[in-house]
């Protein structure tokens, strides 16, 4: 199992736990929370491979998250 350690700054966490978050996993990755983008509506459909979704994030979540 993925060891996962949570980077988002205290300032955007929220009581709720329901808010865009970032995650770092042991395996040199990051996981994000965020909205589900909609790729052909932004024009890069042809980046996304069929197991991919395209997750839009605050750009201060991962600047801070540094």
């Amino acid at each position: 199992m993925k060891i996962i350690k949570e980077l988002t700054p205290k300032e955007m966490s929220c009581m709720a736990g329901t808010c865009p978050a970032i995650f770092e996993t042991d395996e040199g990755s990051y996981i994000l929370i965020g909205k589900k983008a909609d790729a052909d509506k932004l024009g890069i459909e042809k980046r996304v491979a069929a197991e991919e979704v395209v997750i839009e994030v605050p750009k201060r979540l991962i600047d801070r998250s540094k």
